[in-house]
């Protein structure tokens, strides 16, 4: 299986820090729609499918030829990477930079206010965040959110080991409430995991690595 593309994308640093006082805390996914998502990271481009409810999400896209799959929960603190052609999934922490940006802890991140545009069809505030740890992970640029939660866009630099530019915006956004079959595992699913130490190469490259779940 292809690797996906998000897992080399969008690691934002998830440590987070507290601004300085005149800061706002980017607003809490509370939306449920559907979005067509476009992401360029130091120049790699990928295109996904998004379905969101209220921090659930799942991506559907098309990498050389495959199918990928991510679901998100932050209600259960993990995500699953799914290669849908073989079955085979992957379970990681909501932190892993596999599973890149997450909705949910992408609103614990501090922004000033700098004024309201439209954006997609859609009223949105534009934060300057500036969210960078001690050690250099997290964010720098800018958001733009709905108050209840779609980050329609965003552009800014990642911080950390895995620092890039990135460039992320919504289009054909579709409010409404989402099956919640979409964020299930998927039947018939086999669920590896693997080292962390072995790298996040998708569990299809992984044979000799790779480890059932319990």
């Amino acid at each position: 299986m292809a690797r996906t593309i998000s897992a080399l994308l969008l690691g934002l640093g998830l440590s987070l820090v507290s601004l300085p006082a005149l800061a706002d805390k980017l607003p809490a996914p509370a939306a449920a729609f559907s979005a067509s998502q476009n992401l360029t990271v130091d120049g790699t481009a990928l295109s996904a499918r998004l379905f969101h409810d209220k921090g659930l999400e799942r991506r559907e896209s098309r990498v050389d030829g495959l199918n990928n799959l991510l679901i998100i929960r932050p209600d259960r603190q993990e995500a699953l990477v799914v290669q849908p052609e073989s079955k085979v999934g992957m379970k990681l922490p909501l932190t892993d930079p596999e599973v890149g940006v997450v909705a949910s802890i992408l609103s614990r991140l501090s922004g000033t206010a700098e004024g309201t545009e439209t954006l997609a069809g859609e009223a949105v505030t534009r934060y300057r965040v500036q969210d960078i740890t001690p050690d250099g992970s997290g964010f720098d640029g800018r958001v733009w959110a709905t108050r209840d939660g779609i980050y329609v866009k965003l552009e800014g630099r990642t911080g950390g080991e895995g620092a890039a530019a990135i460039a992320m915006t919504l289009t054909d956004i579709r409010r409404g409430p989402q099956d919640p079959a979409l964020f299930e595992t998927p039947a018939g699913l086999s669920i590896m995991t693997l080292d962390p130490l072995q790298g996040r190469v998708p569990p299809a490259f992984q044979a000799d690595t790779e480890k059932k779940a319990p």
